[in-house]
């Protein structure tokens, strides 16, 4: 299977990883990353360091390979015009991290896929998280409450923490309140059901020693489940045999409905706190 990169530079920490993944301890899936462009490069020459060949036109990675992985980690601002390239020509598409940043432009990128037939999964890796992955065989029915807590700056960040829990309970969001601060967000998802999820997301200097990423999960009245994440290697080397499974057979470890409500959240989030704290309806 050949997989070209689609980027907005090349030098960043997700292309390198994916690329070292592919080539090492997953080389035994047959997936290449075989081509790649990028929109502005930075750097050294990534395609020539890591002989990858290097595409002149999106169009070329496109019509030279079998899926495409729309990077772009740094600027997912740019992820609807990447996505206005490839998805025409049909071919399974990740998509790194999130689909967007606002819901207008992930609605849009959900529409050229259905339009052009172009399966899409979208997810940060901490979906898949070595830990997440060893509970969820225990889930067997819907949990009545999940509390994930992460760390960094909500727009870029707070997506990792959000996917863990929403890998866990499924689409279905109705409203959700966002009580926190500028650097604690504390936002609460509520379900048609009545499930709940808890989120928190801390900034601040030291956070890489002070606020690991958690996760727990309440099975019933009186049976819990927690874990911290503490295998960083093991949620990329997850996300990316995840993702050629989905290359190869198109079934998406991370649905666009699912894909589309954490752009939802991390948008509505924002609005209740420009609100002041106010319970929102969100609809996808």
């Amino acid at each position: 299977m050949r997989i070209g990169f689609v980027d907005h530079h090349l030098n960043n920490y997700h292309a390198d990883k994916f690329l070292q993944l592919a080539r090492g301890p997953l080389a035994d899936l047959g997936a290449e990353i075989a081509i790649a462009w990028e929109s502005d490069p930075k750097g050294d020459d990534w395609c020539a360091k890591n002989e990858v060949s290097r595409a002149a036109t999106i169009s070329e990675v496109c019509e030279k390979s079998d899926a495409i992985f729309i990077l772009a980690p740094d600027n997912i601002k740019d992820h609807l015009k990447l996505a206005r390239e490839v998805l025409p020509f049909g071919k399974p598409t990740a998509i790194d991290k999130a689909l967007a940043f606002n819901t207008a432009d992930a609605k849009e990128i959900v529409r050229l896929s259905q339009q052009h037939n172009a399966p899409i999964t979208s997810s940060s890796s901490l979906a898949f998280a070595v830990e997440l992955e060893a509970m969820m065989p225990q889930i067997t029915s819907a949990p009545t409450e999940v509390w994930v807590t992460g760390m960094g700056e909500w727009k870029n960040y707070g997506l990792h923490t959000l996917a863990m829990a929403l890998r866990i309970m499924g689409p279905g969001i109705v409203r959700l309140v966002d009580t926190g601060t500028d650097d604690s967000r504390m936002v609460t998802l509520e379900y048609a059901d009545g499930r709940k999820a808890f989120i928190t997301v801390r900034w601040s200097a030291e956070m890489w020693g002070q606020f690991p990423w958690t996760l727990g999960v309440r099975l019933d009245h009186d049976r819990y489940m927690q874990a911290t994440i503490a295998d960083y290697d093991g949620f990329y080397t997850n996300l990316l045999r995840r993702v050629i499974g989905f290359f190869a057979d198109g079934n998406p470890p991370f649905p666009g409905d699912l894909a589309m409500e954490l752009v939802a959240v991390l948008e509505g989030a924002d609005n209740s706190r420009s609100a002041g704290g106010q319970w929102l309806s969100i609809g996808v």
